[in-house]
């Protein structure tokens, strides 16, 4: 056979798809093999085209587009069930030449976040994410980044204490010292590195202090307030959004104040 088509939704295409389309090209003994997404996805169909060409880059008889003429095959749904799993945060399970880009351009963070968290959780994690990145933009910082920490703060504040102590006695074994509350904090830079393939320290770096607000740069206390004042917290937080428009530090400061007034006032 001189040519063949494959199909699937490729959203995105994943390695357990590139290796069944490889196989499907000896299986047909195929010179040349055309790749294609089809149907509706959580990305365009140029997005998932633009993946495609990354990632099949490396192969020079595997080509993105759609052959004339040629026999055309569609991937089992049982092959295309891994693409949900990189949808759910797993990146490690996409094709190797597109985990970089999924984190570059963000695509499926807001998926990731709709699998791992309670509705009212991601709520909150969207919240903090756009005061963040309002913040951010009054304070002349990168919003981008800062969204990106908001977003993806709480990514693993649904696991139980079981499996947050199971990553931690392996990463951070003297975060076992602390209530179990505070885990989050330090399994979420775990998984968003090893899971997701984010590297940026300056992310992980806020996300791991956003809880004790044991940070020491702008972004960590920028996270730090974005999380304890956004606006579906419920409560009038004026005083302290017009002092973090002005003053990171000083809104930091009060803040912190404030929660540790709260915490010995609970306990």
């Amino acid at each position: 056979m001189k040519a063949l088509n494959i199909e699937a939704s490729f959203d995105p295409i994943t390695q357990k798809e590139l290796e069944e389309i490889r196989r499907l090209k000896k299986q047909a003994n195929a010179r040349m093999v055309y790749v294609w997404p089809t149907g509706d996805g959580v990305l365009s169909i140029e997005e998932r085209f633009e993946l495609l060409k990354l990632a099949l880059k490396p192969y020079r008889h595997l080509q993105a587009g759609s052959g004339k003429g040629s026999a055309t095959v569609r991937l089992s749904e049982e092959v295309m069930e891994s693409e949900q799993e990189v949808r759910t945060g797993r990146f490690h399970h996409a094709a190797a030449g597109i985990r970089g880009e999924l984190v570059r351009k963000m695509y499926y963070f807001e998926t990731a976040l709709a699998a791992r968290c309670t509705p009212h959780r991601a709520a909150h994690s969207r919240s903090v994410a756009a005061f963040a990145a309002h913040l951010a933009q009054v304070h002349h910082m990168d919003c981008e980044l800062a969204w990106r920490a908001g977003i993806l703060h709480d990514i693993t504040k649904a696991w139980s204490k079981e499996e947050g102590e199971r990553i931690l006695r392996v990463y951070a074994p003297k975060v076992l010292e602390y209530p179990p509350a505070v885990y989050h904090s330090y399994t979420a830079p775990v998984f968003l590195k090893t899971v997701m393939g984010i590297t940026d320290h300056r992310i992980l770096q806020a996300i791991e202090t956003h809880t004790l607000g044991n940070g020491h740069t702008d972004l960590d206390y920028l996270l730090y307030i974005a999380d304890k004042i956004e606006p579906t917290r419920g409560y009038d937080t004026a005083r302290e959004t017009a002092l973090a428009e002005k003053d990171l530090r000083a809104a930091f400061d009060l803040v912190f104040r404030e929660a540790e007034q709260y915490r010995q006032k609970e306990n």
